[in-house]
């Protein structure tokens, strides 16, 4: 007779009266992901997002290559921030935090980590930052003891802010800008931090009555100028000839779709330049843009202010990404190409024949579409670019208090924009702001494919970039 054998039951099992708890997420540490390898009963659980690993942040002082790894959120991601709420949870089953113990202090909601003294979530935490910052006042229509909870800690500002402050936040750490991290392996760049946080909030608090006017963002960083920044520099349509790159047995140039949103191009006479490789294109594309990218800088509101010092070490971190950004929105008329500052069009079977078509491809879909799709104005462009400019993290930077400062003050002015110019669209400033997490990750690939290695011969770019800066400004 059959006799069925009984399972053996190990200690765990016998201790949870189950075949044990599921075992913890293991982190795994690859170079084309940041995602994590989730190993249980449900199988595995892969985001799909592209980085670059800590194994290749640069030891080297070449520019750009910051050390501070960022990934693209993947569209399942981005349609998950903003459509509401996930199921199971709050965050994905691959997010660090889908798995924190620590609840917010003031509002019992999860906690995102340590902020000024107290674990807090991240709405708490804004909330204290505006405040102080902004050195608000409330006043309290009830008898200054209501219910500040995860639903209801938007209805009165005051008995928040007072419960930020008997729980514990600190008005001086504010100023000290410490911070201990939950996960402090979670590698996340700055730029997607702030963007997936504002997505989250608009998301979170949407129909509630919290909103802080940011009304003062333009008189702090008048946006305007930075507008004149844009249109002193990008080329004018009259000056600007489109060619096509031809490559061998290719067919004939696209014709350039035109959109109203984006600076109108026009064909040239058909007649082509002398064939060079797609590389050596944006190479002599990325020189000239590299003279106009420091005029732009010198008109961008308060960086000349900043020591000499710190203006070129700004610039040395984010020059590759302000390039990208900038051919990026110029090549929103064109299909399946991308417009160079020199008015030469690089078709995509181009680029896959010169060796350079996978981020080529992530240029045209993480940015030119994700442009294209938002129909992102020049304004827009030049504030993103202006939150690349001021990164207060850059490597080697003395006044960092001072330049993040002016980047609070852009991602104002940005919000400010975006809800006078767009109030149809309440998610247009999250989502402007996640394209700068692809713009990063892709600065980083372009450097690693060696696209500009050529610019400026063997002059050192430290000695370029200081030349430029000490040239008087273009009128």
């Amino acid at each position: 007779m059959y006799k069925k054998e009984r399972p053996k039951l190990s200690v765990t099992a016998l201790l949870y009266g189950t075949s044990g708890p599921p075992p913890a997420p293991v982190w795994t540490s690859v170079v084309t992901s940041l995602s994590p390898t989730y190993h249980g009963s449900g199988g595995s659980v892969n985001g799909g997002s592209t980085a670059v690993s800590s194994s290749l942040q640069p030891q080297s002082s070449f520019p750009g290559l910051l050390g501070t790894s960022a990934y693209a959120p993947s569209g399942q991601q981005q349609q998950q921030q903003s459509g509401g709420q996930l199921s199971g949870g709050r965050y994905p089953p691959n997010h660090p935090l889908s798995g924190s113990k620590h609840l917010c202090s003031i509002c019992g909601d999860r906690a995102s980590g340590k902020h000024y003294g107290v674990y807090s979530c991240e709405g708490c935490k804004g909330f204290f930052k505006r405040t102080v910052r902004k050195d608000l006042t409330y006043a309290c229509r009830e008898d200054r003891n209501c219910v500040i909870d995860k639903r209801q800690r938007n209805r009165c500002q005051y008995c928040r802010y007072q419960k930020c402050l008997s729980c514990g936040m600190k008005r001086e750490e504010l100023k000290m800008r410490t911070r201990e991290p939950l996960f402090p392996d979670w590698k996340q760049s700055r730029e997607e931090k702030k963007a997936v946080q504002e997505e989250r909030q608009r998301t979170k608090e949407r129909g509630e009555n919290e909103v802080e006017s940011t009304s003062s963002g333009q008189a702090e960083m008048p946006i305007d100028r930075i507008l004149e920044a844009e249109l002193r520099v990008e080329p004018k349509a009259e000056d600007l000839e489109v060619n096509a790159l031809p490559s061998r047995g290719a067919p004939a140039p696209q014709p350039v779709h035109r959109l109203p949103f984006v600076p109108q191009v026009k064909p040239a006479d058909l007649t082509m330049p002398p064939e060079k490789d797609p590389v050596t294109n944006i190479c002599q594309a990325a020189d000239r843009q590299l003279h106009q990218l420091v005029e732009w800088a010198k008109h961008i509101p308060h960086f000349t202010e900043l020591p000499l010092e710190d203006r070129m070490v700004l610039l040395k971190a984010g020059w590759n990404e302000l390039l990208i950004a900038a051919f990026s929105h110029r090549s929103m008329g064109v299909k399946d190409g991308i417009v160079l500052a020199t008015g030469l069009v690089v078709q995509r079977h181009s680029a896959h024949s010169a060796g350079v078509g996978a981020i080529f491809d992530r240029v045209l879909t993480e940015l030119v579409a994700k442009m294209r799709e938002l129909r992102m104005d020049r304004t827009e462009l030049g504030c993103l670019r202006a939150i690349v400019l001021f990164n207060p993290e850059a490597r080697g930077l003395r006044c960092s208090a001072q330049v993040e400062a002016l980047r609070e003050r852009v991602y104002a002015a940005l919000e400010d924009h975006c809800r006078q110019q767009y109030p149809e669209q309440p998610g247009r400033f999250a989502k402007l702001l996640l394209r700068l997490p692809a713009l990063r990750s892709i600065g980083l690939k372009c450097l690693e494919h060696l696209f500009f290695f050529k610019l400026i011969g063997d002059t050192p770019i430290d000695n370029f970039l200081l030349s430029m800066l000490e040239a008087p400004s273009d009128s």
